[in-house]
């Protein structure tokens, strides 16, 4: 358990850096491969990880508002008319495990890294079940931290309200707290088990669940797929 802890908290703090590093972030495009053209692509389900900091340094992975922020670019997906199909589902805590920790690397690539990433073979083996040749991963890696130290209640009482805010159009910020979010995309070409696209989008000016913010990051990140 505490390995497993260990883990998802290692993914939070290297968001932390990239974030405070860069305003935008790796993109790839493969030659040969032109992801706008394709007529539809296979959704895989949206992973989302949202870490909470109640205290400087001190802080962890959210279920409910990961599960949140999943559901929210679910949501915005549908809302605009890409060219995907309905989420495919996948089990990321079982028969998907491997996929889903092929995703949470996406933090931590350079472009350079892209050209030379090896798509799981459960992954090619699921967007062909679909009957589609290409496949689209998204994926959002965000935080929220506090400058106030709350208590398990209060904490609660927050996540709560965080979660009921995710589908408003408004957020209203505190000076006491900060939040950032990274969005991230790949499109896998599942008979070479390759990846020949890739965008992603970091800030630390946007809120993971406030619709407006998430709404413009995904915009640009899927801005070859505006239709």
């Amino acid at each position: 358990m505490l390995k497993h802890f260990s883990f998802w908290m290692s993914l939070a703090g290297i968001l932390l850096a990239a974030i405070a590093a860069a305003s935008c972030g790796a993109s790839y495009a493969a030659g040969g491969t032109n992801v706008s053209k394709i007529d539809e692509l296979a959704l895989i389900q949206l992973k989302s990880i949202i870490a909470y900091y109640d205290a400087p340094g001190h802080g962890f992975v959210d279920p409910s508002l990961s599960n949140a922020s999943a559901q929210l670019l679910t949501d915005l997906v549908a809302s605009y008319r890409y060219p995907f199909t309905d989420p495919v589902p996948v089990d990321y805590s079982g028969d998907g495990a491997s996929i889903g920790k092929w995703i949470d690397s996406f933090v931590d690539l350079e472009s350079s890294d892209i050209s030379r990433l090896r798509v799981p073979k459960a992954l090619s083996a699921l967007i062909k079940s679909t009957g589609h040749r290409y496949g689209i991963v998204l994926h959002a890696n965000g935080y929220i931290e506090s400058m106030e130290t709350y208590n398990q209640e209060k904490l609660a009482e927050f996540v709560d309200y965080a979660v009921s805010k995710v589908f408003n159009l408004t957020k209203t910020y505190s000076a006491h707290e900060q939040a950032a979010n990274a969005l991230y995309t790949a499109v896998v070409d599942a008979e070479t088990g390759s990846v020949v696209y890739f965008n992603s989008i970091l800030s630390n000016a946007d809120f993971p669940l406030d619709r407006g913010d998430v709404g413009k990051q995904m915009n640009k990140l899927l801005r070859k797929f505006n239709k």
